[in-house]
């Protein structure tokens, strides 16, 4: 039982911070420019197979390459997203959610092409483990822990002190005054889909030895990215770490004291539970544009 309940713990912290850093890109982009960005998996999709590849195919410091790479192209990708499929539908936002989609649909079916095998497994980041109560924790799970949260740290305080993160804030809360400010709208918004794709590309060579290395992995990531920013509150930063720890214990919970199948499910429940009773969120504004 003590294995059980310490596993649950650290799990759920595990899978907290990759959620926390998922979301807050997720959250980012929503806030900035209610860009509901249903591509969000694919940044994540195309970091980790990027990262792979880098790892089979590079004999010597295979995944150092593989790490910079990832967290270059990926961004690039984001920002090139929003240039060429967003901006010319920023004011449809049904386009946007279906081009978006479209996209993430395209990324899942070229890396089934590219790519002979579905399932990868990979090698922890930092070998070895260390025991508590009887569990072996890898050190690589305190590797995710000490990157998420530092990660998050830097973000918050970048959006929040630097002119470029300042620029988003404006962007969020007004585009039209901030535009006559003389900031650069779309830049912005591009800049902050660059943020996004940073973080999810973070978060997928992070996860990539907890996880299976599959196409497929992406929707859910989108899905558990957006039951947590809908949890949080739509938008909101703050909101989205919260939400994503609550999530994450709530599946160690489940994974752990009831059933594995069952662990799938709490986020569709979440979305719900929260759009019936509380549609703005914990920490969301009241009203919802």
């Amino acid at each position: 039982m003590i294995e059980d309940l310490v596993s649950f713990i650290i799990f759920g912290i595990i899978q907290g911070s990759i959620y926390a850093l998922l979301a807050m890109g997720f959250s980012l982009v929503y806030g900035g420019g209610g860009i509901l960005n249903q591509a969000h998996g694919a940044f994540y999709i195309i970091a980790r197979y990027i990262f792979y590849s880098c790892f089979i195919n590079i004999v010597e410091y295979g995944l150092i390459v593989g790490m910079i790479l990832a967290v270059i192209i990926t961004p690039i990708v984001g920002g090139l997203i929003y240039l060429l499929l967003i901006k010319p539908l920023k004011e449809s936002h049904v386009g946007v959610v279906i081009v978006t989609f479209a996209f993430a649909f395209f990324i899942e079916q070229l890396v089934r092409i590219l790519v002979d095998a579905i399932y990868h497994d990979m090698p922890n980041l930092i070998p070895g483990f260390f025991t508590i109560f009887g569990v072996n924790i890898p050190f690589h799970y305190l590797l995710i822990i000490i990157v998420s949260l530092s990660l998050l740290l830097v973000i918050t305080l970048f959006i929040n002190k630097s002119k470029l993160g300042k620029s988003i804030r404006a962007v969020a809360q007004d585009s039209e005054a901030a535009s006559l400010m003389g900031i650069n709208v779309d830049k912005i918004l591009a800049y902050t889909l660059m943020i996004s794709a940073f973080l999810a590309a973070v978060a997928a060579i992070l996860n990539v030895p907890v996880d299976i290395v599959a196409p497929q992995v992406g929707w859910t990531i989108l899905l558990n990215s957006f039951a947590i920013v809908v949890l949080g509150g739509l938008g909101s930063t703050s909101g989205s770490v919260l939400g994503a720890y609550i999530i994450a214990f709530a599946r160690s919970f489940t994974n752990y004291f009831l059933s594995p199948v069952m662990s799938a499910l709490i986020p569709i429940i979440i979305i719900v539970l929260v759009l019936v009773l509380r549609p703005r969120g914990l920490l969301g504004k009241k009203e919802i544009d």
